[in-house]
């Protein structure tokens, strides 16, 4: 299961309530049955992604940039430092987030910053990236020179990065997600 098999199993259970309570996780509804798997998967994610006595809808998970951001490094690797870049209005703003701050960062950002129209999250021991940009309509996923990439953009902009990508480097594992359907793999014409 991938990042993108979580995306399709909240998209699909937008009411789900989820709650932390110290170490625990409480879900509201009952979780579906054909949720369980992912969820349970992803579950130490979710739990990473809120802080104590939070409650947050699925619905919210999605649409908030830096909470699903926080969420899917969550799911990518929660134990490193993080570099935020975030575009807002004027130059870029990049953080240095330590290990265990990414969730309080993002809790705060997502109420006290204006929205970006692009976030970027990398851990400093590389491995993963995750770019996110405004009005975005495909969630790609992808290998290629040893770092795993975790994209949301528009459709075009989707299919620049895979031409672009293709060209020069060793692309494998791509699998694309699209809000209603579920994540499939992306087979590669050679170019």
């Amino acid at each position: 299961m991938t990042p993108l098999d979580l995306l399709h199993a909240l998209h699909a259970h937008p009411s789900l309530t989820f709650r932390r309570v110290g170490e625990g996780l409480r879900v509201l509804p009952r979780v579906p049955e054909e949720a369980r798997p992912v969820l349970g998967r992803f579950k130490p994610a979710v739990l990473q992604a809120l802080e104590d006595g939070e409650q947050v809808e699925a619905a919210t998970l999605l649409q908030d940039p830096h909470r699903l951001a926080c969420l899917l490094a969550h799911a990518l690797e929660g134990e490193a430092p993080v570099v935020l870049t975030g575009y807002y209005e004027g130059p870029p703003t990049r953080y240095l987030v330590a290990p265990g701050d990414l969730t309080p960062y993002s809790a705060w950002a997502s109420k006290n910053s204006p929205p970006p129209w692009r976030l970027h999250l990398a851990p400093t021991t590389g491995g993963w990236a995750l770019d996110w940009r405004e009005g975005w309509e495909v969630a790609l996923e992808a290998v290629a020179a040893g770092t795993r990439y975790l994209l949301f953009y528009p459709e075009h902009g989707a299919r620049g990065w895979l031409e672009a990508a293709r060209a020069g480097l060793a692309l494998h594992g791509v699998s694309v997600w699209r809000p209603g359907t579920a994540p499939r793999p992306l087979l590669l014409t050679a170019a």
